[in-house]
């Protein structure tokens, strides 16, 4: 591995790490040399990922189950992590109904997950980040945090899911805003934006993993395959690195080539 790009020595806190692209993050932090802080609503899943970074990395994670919507669980998280070196601010939610009618309850929780959570964990943690001079913030986005939805990929499926794709454009909107803020003090904040993955558990929630949908996903992406752990933990762990220094307020899309017609 490239000196640059271990994270030996550093402190890596990845929210939403009980499952899917959360849990593949941390996984790969563990991998490059991270202590990783494990945060989550669901102490039995968090349990599980650290399971997985003991037996593969032989290393001990710090287990924070927290509801990141509140003020509460965003004072336990502040607590109980100690020094955060990278932040990746990884948790998400989407709600689905038709666009017309979906309630503004819905909507407002989508955005508590994916937006005003990302905002607040940045203000509790980025402070102390310029303090030291050095700091890594990641928020995964989506490949849809910057373009429309195709329903066409979607065969069977009344797919409306506005919230979500409102929220995640939100969230590269946090990026661009504080990326100019936080750079003379070593600090670094991109956007991370997954397409299809395998294991995410948003996607197979909305029954993404029928054939049918498969068939239509793999005509659309030039690489004709879903992501995997390693395509996406390799692209955080460059973004948490000593080696992204000089990368900041960008959007880092993984996607296959999805996005490029």
């Amino acid at each position: 591995m490239l000196k640059s790009l271990s994270l030996e020595s550093s402190r890596a806190l990845v929210t939403g790490s009980g499952s899917g692209i959360g849990r593949q993050i941390a996984l790969g932090f563990a991998e490059a040399g991270a202590d990783v802080i494990l945060v989550g609503r669901r102490l039995d899943a968090l349990e599980r990922t650290a399971a997985l970074i003991k037996s593969e990395h032989k290393k001990d994670s710090v287990l924070i189950a927290a509801d990141i919507t509140n003020e509460e669980g965003i004072a336990k998280i502040a607590k109980g992590a100690g020094r955060v070196d990278v932040l990746c601010n990884n948790a998400g939610a989407s709600e689905y109904g038709p666009w017309q009618s979906i309630s503004m309850e819905k909507w407002r929780n989508t955005f508590a997950v994916n937006v005003d959570a990302p905002f607040r964990l940045c203000q509790v943690f980025a402070p102390s980040m310029m303090e030291r001079g050095f700091g890594r913030i990641i928020n995964i986005g989506s490949v849809y945090g910057g373009m429309g939805g195709n329903p066409a990929l979607y065969p069977g499926m009344d797919w409306d899911i506005a919230p979500y794709f409102a929220s995640k454009h939100a969230v590269h909107g946090i990026t661009h805003y504080l990326a100019p803020r936080l750079a003379m003090h070593g600090t670094t904040i991109n956007t991370l934006s997954p397409g299809g993955f395998a294991g995410s558990e948003m996607n197979e929630k909305a029954g993404a993993g029928s054939q049918e949908m498969l068939n239509a996903f793999y005509d659309a992406v030039p690489m004709r395959r879903l992501g995997g752990p390693d395509d996406i933990s390799a692209a955080a762990v460059f973004l948490a690195s000593v080696g992204s220094k000089y990368m900041t307020g960008q959007n880092l899309t993984i996607d296959g080539g999805w996005s490029i017609w």
